[in-house]
Formats: C-alpha cells, sequence, structure tokens
C-alpha cells in the first residue's frame, strides 16, 4: 500500500509540474567554427560554416528545462590549401539550467547523422561513419521571443570509418527566434 502512495504522488508530482510547463517552437541559424581532432590527426585549421534548423524547449518551472534541436550543420577543418568538408543533420539534446531568468548553462549530447563528406572536390563520405555523437556544453541566453547560444561540441567517437582517431570538434554561435 506504502508503495501505491508513495507511486501516486510522484504520478501527481510530475502531472503538476507538466502542466506548468512551458513550450516553445522556432526556428534558429548561426556560425560554426570546425575542426578536426584526435591521436591520429594534426596540421589542421578551423574551417567556418553554418547551422540551421528547428529548436524546441520546454521549461519547467522551477530553473530547469530541455532543448531539443534538429540543425543542418557543416563542420570539417582545412589542410593548407584544401578544405575537408563534412554535412551533418545535428540532433543536440541539452539540459538548461536557469542562473537567472533569462540566462542558461546548457549541458547535453549531440547525434550527427552524415550528409555528405569532401575533400578536394572528392567525395569522401564512403570513408566516414555514418553519425557521430559529441558532448555539449554551452550557454544560451533568452530574452522575449529572440534566442541566442554559444555551445562547444566535442566529439566523443572517431569519424573515420577504418581505424584512424579523427573526432569532430566546433564552436556554434547560434541566433533564433521562438515562434510559439
Amino acid at each position: 500500500m506504502k508503495k501505491i502512495k508513495g507511486l501516486l504522488i510522484v504520478a501527481l508530482i510530475i502531472t503538476a509540474t507538466s502542466a506548468n510547463a512551458q513550450f516553445k517552437f522556432g526556428l534558429g541559424g548561426g556560425v560554426n567554427l570546425a575542426n578536426l581532432g584526435g591521436s591520429d590527426i594534426s596540421g589542421t585549421e578551423s574551417l567556418i560554416g553554418f547551422n540551421g534548423g528547428m529548436m524546441l524547449e520546454v521549461k519547467l518551472p522551477v530553473k530547469l528545462g530541455f532543448e531539443a534541436d534538429i540543425l543542418f550543420s557543416t563542420k570539417g577543418a582545412s589542410f593548407g590549401s584544401s578544405d575537408y568538408k563534412l554535412s551533418y543533420i545535428d540532433v543536440p539534446v541539452v539540459v538548461k539550467i536557469y542562473m537567472v531568468k533569462v540566462l542558461s548553462f546548457q549541458l547535453g549530447g549531440q547525434y550527427s547523422m552524415l550528409v555528405s563528406g569532401k575533400f578536394a572536390g572528392s567525395d569522401t563520405k564512403g570513408q566516414l561513419k555514418a553519425s557521430d555523437m559529441s558532448a555539449v556544453l554551452g550557454l544560451g541566453v533568452d530574452v522575449l521571443k529572440v534566442h541566442a547560444s554559444v555551445r562547444y561540441n566535442y566529439g566523443l567517437a572517431s569519424i573515420d570509418s577504418g581505424a584512424a582517431d579523427v573526432k569532430n570538434n566546433m564552436i556554434t554561435l547560434t541566433l533564433g527566434v521562438w515562434i510559439k
């Protein structure tokens, strides 16, 4: 009987919290400063890319929220006069801890699906893994309908389909607008 009462209390708390949660949907885009890292790669320079797509946030009445995005994102690195250009569909999911009403600390993970890979004009998609995982750390600002965030994505797994240790790393700056 005590277990049932405990489960009912937990269910009531979750229902009450969910009823007070705020849901927002928006569109955003921005700039990526990407590079490739890992023990089997060196001599690279950062490559400037872009990101854009949809954002969804659930903000709880406590100073906590969750944001999930679906973004088209370009990554890669420069090797002297040639660029290694990678395109992904990124799905970052972060916990947002609001330090003050509009400023949040963000921590989470990102799943990425490879769309294309090119080096010096040649297709390299077949030499890369179809997906990637990253840890995400960032700061965000949400004022009225305007959203801004800066995040660092640290590659957790090699993107090379062989045995080489090559990882995506990037800094993203995203600006967006909450539609609802």
